[in-house]
């Protein structure tokens, strides 16, 4: 039975192949990564800079540690219709970055994986929590976040021969509920911290049924009661939308028992080195990533941000060296990135970075697979930034989303508003500031429709001052609500005027569950 499902998915996922590149005769994806320090503003900068470059179809950001990543795909089709030759698999060289004073940019071209299809009805969505009330990022958090996402990857391939098609860290956890004795009249809703770290994770269920979704239930349920962390499934009964979590486990959130046992990893991270691997949407490509890592005990994970945009999949990682400072690894990994010669396929550019800084890899470590999934995967690497903590307890994370018709300026459009509509309803907390260029972007995914519509979800981390202006007021509802209230209101009264056309959806919620009916992951 499980073979003829197979079969049928099979000529299922051949003919949609075939309906994608009759429909549309361009097979290639052009795409720009952007690693730069994280600062607040720089995504609105980019997109609004100039309209021949800030066009994106579709968009992936995130920002964490002091670091932060914009990913953007175009589809378009060469000026003299022709496609240039490409090297394929190991003969392709590392991409050279386009440096500025912010960081590094780099402009490439790959091939989408039209079969790559999953339902979104049909996701497993779960969120691991690894040290909620951490303030700052130990050596061991990388480590476990390492460990953490290989054992996602590894359950979604391995057990259930599906994709991992969302990976998210930090992540919020749910929102915290309060009662008294447990009475519900005295129910109390608290937002929860800006970003904890966690794991959010999606993975499409080929085989949708129950007994599938228990046996990944129980996996992960089994390894957070081994290592001490709490674990919800996003709650998928009626009437409860994302960002609705039911708790699986608790945990008290102390040291791991795994990670007890090296004091060396209690260090403080020093240095962030964002790595972005991109290619051709495949199920295991982020578990083959994940499993190289694992080969050497130095390198942790400490964030991380995956999705596929335009059936390309973009696996966008934070690694710590242990030990390795900031310059010393710039001027190394820069030397490498300037060499004809070095390859783009990951385990080769990574082993040879490696390699340079004299990181030999463990013997005992997972061995390499047999047919690796990203062999024809390109490899995007620095520079590496000082890290710098999150001030989360000075920030609240406000959750938007957003529904227009494709245009030109893509998505200034909504951005642009936006934040015009944050520096008009709060007033700046210090003098000759905008509140607009403060709230800093933690998260962003936009997505374009087959039917010509761009939706997008965010979530901006706020300085928390900036509710000291909504604490007055009637009705009872608490001064983040009428913060958002505002805020939405602001933003559509922009759009408005400004022009816009194609709007259908503007919301804005200290909830993510609160948001429009078309927001996703």
């Amino acid at each position: 039975m499980r073979g003829q499902r197979i079969s049928v998915r099979n000529v299922a996922d051949l003919a949609r192949a075939g309906f994608e590149i009759a429909r549309q005769p361009v097979t290639k994806v052009d795409f720009e990564v952007h690693h730069a320090m994280a600062r607040p503003g720089y995504l609105r900068e980019l997109v609004t800079a100039d309209a021949d470059d800030a066009v994106f179809l579709e968009t992936l950001c995130s920002a964490t540690n002091g670091a932060g990543v914009v990913i953007g795909t175009r589809t378009r089709k060469p000026p003299d219709g022709t496609e240039p030759a490409e090297p394929a698999g190991d003969l392709q060289p590392a991409e050279r970055p386009r440096q500025n004073a912010r960081g590094w940019v780099f402009h490439q071209t790959t091939s989408p994986n039209p079969t790559f299809i999953y339902e979104s009805a049909q996701t497993f969505e779960g969120l691991i929590a690894i040290d909620p009330a951490a303030r700052e990022v130990y050596e061991w958090h990388g480590l476990a976040v390492r460990d953490l996402v290989r054992e996602i990857s590894d359950a979604a391939s391995s057990l259930v021969d599906a994709p991992l098609v969302s990976l998210q860290c930090p992540a919020q956890l749910p929102t915290i509920v309060k009662t008294r004795n447990h009475d519900l009249r005295t129910r109390k809703e608290v937002a929860p911290p800006c970003a904890s770290l966690a794991v959010r994770f999606a993975i499409a269920l080929r085989d949708a049924s129950a007994a599938a979704r228990f046996e990944l239930a129980d996996r992960f349920r089994e390894l957070c009661e081994k290592h001490g962390y709490s674990f919800w499934l996003a709650d998928t009964r009626p009437g409860h939308r994302q960002g609705n979590w039911f708790e699986v486990c608790h945990a008290d959130g102390e040291f791991s028992p795994l990670y007890r046992g090296d004091l060396r990893s209690r260090q403080r991270i020093g240095t962030c080195l964002p790595v972005t691997f991109v290619g051709p949407a495949r199920i295991g490509s982020t578990n083959a990533i994940v499993s190289f890592l694992q080969r050497y005990p130095q390198v942790g994970v400490v964030g991380c941000a995956a999705t596929t945009l335009s059936d390309v999949a973009f696996v966008h990682l934070q690694l710590a060296i242990h030990g390795v400072a900031t310059e010393r690894l710039n001027r190394i990994l820069g030397k490498l990135l300037g060499e004809s010669s070095t390859p783009a396929r990951p385990d080769k550019l990574l082993r040879e970075l490696f390699k340079r800084l004299g990181l030999p890899p463990d013997p005992d470590g997972p061995a390499t697979a047999v047919q690796d999934p990203t062999g024809d995967y390109q490899t995007f690497a620095g520079p590496a930034f000082a890290y710098r903590p999150h001030q989360m307890p000075d920030c609240m994370a406000v959750w938007v989303s957003w529904e227009i018709a494709r245009q030109h300026r893509g998505l200034a459009a909504p951005l642009d508003g936006l934040y015009h509509a944050l520096a008009q309803v709060a007033p700046p907390p210090e003098p000759m500031a905008s509140v607009g260029d403060l709230a800093t972007v933690e998260y962003l995914i936009c997505r374009a429709t087959e039917q010509s519509v761009i939706r997008g979800k965010a979530k901006l981390a706020v300085p928390r001052s900036i509710l000291r202006g909504f604490s007055s007021g009637g009705g009872g509802e608490p001064p983040a609500s009428r913060l958002c209230a505002a805020l939405e209101e602001a933003w559509k009264a922009h759009v408005d005027r400004s022009g816009v056309d194609g709007v259908s959806e503007l919301t804005v919620a200290w909830r993510e569950s609160w948001l429009g009916h078309s927001a996703y992951s």
